[in-house]
């Protein structure tokens, strides 16, 4: 058996949650939605083993989002999956070993909501286990959550809230559309993020006497470059001079591809994984197509002091994504 379906999914999520009697298993980028965490709960009641795997961001361990101390109190088994080397963009969830449920849709609000999403259903043994096998491996790089706490907004880092602000605030709104959270909390998160640029603005003020400046190593983007994956592909070279913009352009990797992410790095190796992510821009949703067929164009601009924008947009749709990214310590000066 396999089925597709465009509409309905909140719905067909909790009857597969409601009906299980062994196990689920759960690896989502992002989950906030209340009444399936609810559903979740119930199954942890009945006796269900249920394990989830998240993304580590403010997103989903805010004070705004759920509570999964009750989650890991009932017995359930939790991982944040850090987004340091790479972001954990799994869409799936396994049900009693047997039936799998993925495709583009998170378990947040602005799935349900906002965007246009999609599932596939199947109960084949062949694509089930090969799922519960990634799903095992996903878990075997994290840490379990024995105790879990809130990231409070007050106590995020910068550079986290300028990599997570365009996707919670679209989820804040959200929320406050289904009267989940009062509307101040979209000012609070604005404010934050406002703190910063005029935190930043202090700081350039200060250092705009220095010369001469130049990235210290290079700027690129993950890629399958001559068929080979985890490679670089440079988009700022190093020791170029600064202010600097530059794009590049780059394409799907397999046929009927309908996610990717686009992610920064910085370093000296012409391997990925030897540098350093800086961010990932991922983009859901794409036309379905032949591999190659699907086009993206990427701009980076560096200033002086180290504060870069990165542009993001799907050339057949013109649906675009940003994300900014900031520290002094790229730049070297004379």
């Amino acid at each position: 058996m396999i089925k597709a379906y465009f509409s309905g999914i909140k719905q067909i999520l909790l009857q597969n949650i409601y009906t299980s009697k062994q196990s689920i298993s759960i690896a989502v980028a992002w989950f906030t939605q209340r009444e399936l965490f609810i559903a979740v709960l119930d199954a942890l009641d009945r006796g269900v083993t249920v394990s989830i795997i998240l993304i580590d961001d403010i997103i989903n361990r805010s004070e705004y989002g759920l509570d999964f101390a009750k989650f890991v109190n009932k017995g359930g088994s939790l991982c944040f999956a850090s987004s340091k080397e790479s972001l954990m963009h799994d869409k799936f969830c396994v049900f009693d070993n047997r039936l799998i449920i993925t495709g583009s849709y998170n378990w947040t609000y602005s799935a349900e909501e906002r965007n246009s999403e999609n599932i596939i259903i199947t109960d084949d043994s062949t694509v089930v286990g090969s799922f519960l096998e990634h799903f095992f491996e996903l878990w075997s790089y994290q840490k379990p959550t024995t105790v879990y706490t809130h990231k409070y907004i007050s106590d995020a880092k910068e550079k986290d809230i300028i990599k997570d602000y365009d996707n919670f605030a679209k989820e804040i709104s959200c929320m406050i559309s289904e009267n989940i959270v009062d509307s101040s909390v979209y000012n609070i998160i604005e404010n934050a993020r406002n703190n910063i640029a005029v935190v930043r603005l202090a700081t350039l003020q200060k250092v705009n006497h220095r010369k001469f400046p130049k990235l210290k190593q290079t700027i690129g983007m993950r890629c399958i470059i001559e068929g080979k994956d985890n490679k670089v592909l440079k988009i700022i070279k190093e020791g170029q001079i600064l202010p600097f913009t530059n794009e590049v352009k780059t394409q799907t990797a397999s046929d009927n591809q309908t996610s990717i992410i686009c992610e920064i790095l910085y370093g000296k190796s012409d391997e990925a994984d030897e540098n350093t992510s800086l961010l990932a821009i991922p983009m859901d949703n794409l036309p379905i197509a032949k591999a190659g067929e699907v086009k993206f164009a990427t701009k980076v601009t560096l200033d002086t002091n180290g504060y870069m924008h990165v542009e993001y947009v799907c050339q057949n749709t013109g649906e675009g994504r940003e994300a900014v990214y900031f520290n002094s310590d790229i730049i070297c000066y004379e």
